[in-house]
């Protein structure tokens, strides 16, 4: 018997009965994919019609394959993540590519993988997460590029937290405001690792950078259209009165501090137990969990 079929078949089956939004197919070789067509071409009502269909995969020969397919890809590492941990993983990464709405119903299917030889199906709804429905209207507030640059950067922080550097975990803080006034909150605990260098977070090499640097002391400074223009740097702001959960270090009360002083925003990653936290005028906007 081939339990994947079965278990994508129920599991579209749910999706339909719900009357969901979102059928999310986590694959790594593609097979769930194909048993997926096979169902589909059976029984095309299994998907009704305006619901989306979006299949993630660590692969990047599978996703390359997926992008002729009617469907959405999605390329996001989940290594040997918890199917719970992923599924968390996934709604950020969703929400980053504008393909998550408040209100909406989302099946997620898992087959057979390196993480689990079990199958699994659950139903998430998106208003049943807090952090992301606040991140959501804070995020959807901004203008385009400004959103995209925060988004990219809490990405970096997702990946950082579930990669870590040379099989260990690592901390870091991301910056994002105007130059001048981050530059002036800041001062430079090494040598500027971007001067004279035009390096756009978008980039996939600064990216890579960034992930390098990672384990330097210090935050990264970005301005609000991508550009990475500081690494290293000491944040030497105090005195706000800042409330911040109990356990949490110097790096998250400094984030906190300077988005309280100036307009920016501070994403800050924990070596320990690899939470990813984002902050705005002073308070913890949101808090991500992509290991747990």
């Amino acid at each position: 018997m081939d339990k994947i079929k079965y278990v994508i078949r129920h599991g579209l089956e749910l999706s339909n009965d719900l009357n969901a939004d979102t059928v999310l197919i986590f694959t790594e070789s593609g097979s769930s994919y194909e048993q997926y067509k096979k169902i589909i071409l059976e029984n095309p009502k299994l998907v009704k019609t305006g619901s989306k269909v979006i299949v993630a995969t660590p692969n990047k020969d599978t996703y390359f394959k997926l992008k002729n397919e009617p469907i959405i890809p999605i390329l996001m590492n989940y290594g040997k993540n918890s199917r719970v941990s992923t599924v968390n993983q996934a709604m950020i990464v969703l929400l980053e590519n504008g393909l998550l709405n408040m209100g909406e119903l989302i099946v997620s299917i898992f087959g057979t993988s390196k993480i689990s030889l079990s199958n699994n199906i659950s139903v998430l709804e998106v208003d049943d997460y807090p952090d992301f429905v606040r991140f959501y209207k804070y995020i959807s507030s901004l203008d385009d590029i400004k959103r995209k640059v925060i988004l990219e950067a809490l990405n970096i922080g997702i990946e950082l937290s579930v990669e870590g550097r040379e099989g260990k975990p690592v901390g870091t803080t991301f910056l994002i405001g105007e130059k001048t006034e981050l530059l002036k909150m800041t001062t430079p605990l090494i040598l500027n690792p971007f001067e004279c260098h035009d390096a756009i977070i978008f980039d996939k090499k600064v990216k890579g950078t960034l992930k390098e640097l990672s384990t330097i002391d210090g935050a990264f400074l970005i301005d609000y259209i991508g550009n990475v223009f500081g690494g290293g740097r000491y944040i030497n702001c105090g005195g706000a009165t800042i409330n911040l959960p109990h356990g949490l270090g110097a790096r998250h009360y400094s984030a906190a501090t300077i988005t309280k002083y100036i307009d920016c925003v501070a994403i800050t990653l924990s070596a320990s137990g690899g939470i990813v936290r984002v902050f705005d005028n002073g308070e913890i906007l949101a808090e991500f969990k992509p290991n747990s």
